[in-house]
């Protein structure tokens, strides 16, 4: 090492740059330090699903499908609520690249193409945990709830669509249950503490579903109105399963 009246201006730049970045390294430690444990985010979880009653959100629905190597994407807006009795109210009004609306209402799903005037009505009686399951997980989802049927890893902290998160992984304690049976994997935001995308993989090899929502507003004031299909005149009504 040279002696101290013989540095060169490059060493002495060397270890001013190296003192800079120690003290850069230390300021940022500490925050990322902060990131909660699992135990944390699933305390959360249930804190902030007790006070979920509905929301507003900005969606995309991502489906793939590996063998033939197909990525569909949809977008739209999204309002859902649960009320004291547990049941859910959801619709979803798609605006690209096709115009449609999904609503769902206890055991009735509907799906009206504006397009062609005309609504597909099914009733989900016989399956109605498992349509609630698939398409309302995450809506006031409880940790509890998730520990209780996945094995869950905290796999870090993430960022979606400009929303700071942590990253979990899902896998089903019970894969041949009728409910609950497939891998997952869960963005939470820290600051709702409920999650802001989803990946459920299909049984399929390679396929998902990715779901992601922005703009969210929670437990915005709803009405029955602003659930309710705006039909156009004419359209039909047809009902698949008959």
């Amino acid at each position: 090492m040279p002696r101290s009246g013989l540095l060169s201006p490059t060493y002495r730049r060397g270890r001013l740059a190296a003192a800079v970045s120690a003290i850069v390294l230390g300021c940022i430690a500490p925050v990322s330090g902060a990131a909660p444990d699992l135990a944390t985010v699933l305390a959360k979880m249930d804190a902030a699903a007790s006070g979920w009653q509905g929301m507003r959100a900005s969606l995309e629905w991502v489906r793939y499908m590996a063998l033939v190597d197909d990525r569909s994407v949809e977008r739209g807006k999204i309002v859902v609520r649960r009320t004291a009795d547990g049941s859910a109210s959801m619709l979803i009004s798609f605006e690209e690249p096709n115009v449609y609306f999904l609503s769902v209402k206890g055991a009735r799903v509907e799906i009206y193409k504006p397009k062609i005037k005309t609504v597909e009505e099914y009733d989900v009686s016989d399956s109605k945990a498992k349509v609630e399951n698939a398409l309302l997980l995450g809506f006031g989802t409880k940790g509890s709830y998730l520990g209780q049927h996945y094995d869950i890893k905290l796999l870090g902290p993430a960022t979606v669509k400009g929303q700071s998160a942590v990253h979990l992984d899902l896998q089903p304690k019970d894969p041949q249950a009728e409910l609950n049976s497939q891998r997952i994997e869960m963005w939470v935001s820290t600051d709702m503490w409920q999650p802001v995308q989803q990946k459920i993989y299909d049984r399929s090899p390679g396929d998902y579903r990715l779901y992601s929502y922005s703009e969210v507003v929670l437990n915005p004031s709803l009405t029955a109105e602003d659930f309710k299909l705006r039909l156009a005149r004419g359209t039909k009504r047809v009902h698949p399963q008959r």
